[in-house]
């Protein structure tokens, strides 16, 4: 008789911070988690889901791999969503984030 595991718990938290625009690079949004409270086996991986209303993207991390930076677009709203992944994926634990608007000019202004 086969024993059947359930899914693991949501990732226990996930957090972000928002990476204003610079000389190098756009605006990013960097996000963190952390191991779900109950794993309910080994996780083998992590999912990430985002985008805004018309680019959704998808990221899947190795089992020690608890942060991400992505590169996004100012005055836009995103969503981000991560679960964990045993021999069954979890439940989401989900985030959305309104990206501040940034002038054109504005990083150049303070060089």
């Amino acid at each position: 008789m086969w024993l059947l595991s359930p899914a693991p718990d949501v990732p226990a938290a996930l957090n972000h911070s928002i990476i204003a625009p610079d000389k190098s690079h756009g605006p990013k949004v960097n996000l963190t988690w952390s191991e779900p409270i109950k794993a309910n086996g080994i996780i083998r991986n992590y999912t990430l889901f985002y985008g805004h209303e018309k680019d959704p993207q998808k990221e899947t991390f190795g089992k020690d791999t608890l942060s991400y930076s992505v590169d996004v677009l100012g005055g836009l709203t995103y969503q981000f969503s991560v679960r964990a992944v045993t021999i069954k994926p979890g439940e989401n634990v989900t985030l959305t984030v309104d990206i501040p608007e940034y002038g054109r000019f504005s990083f150049l202004l303070s060089m």
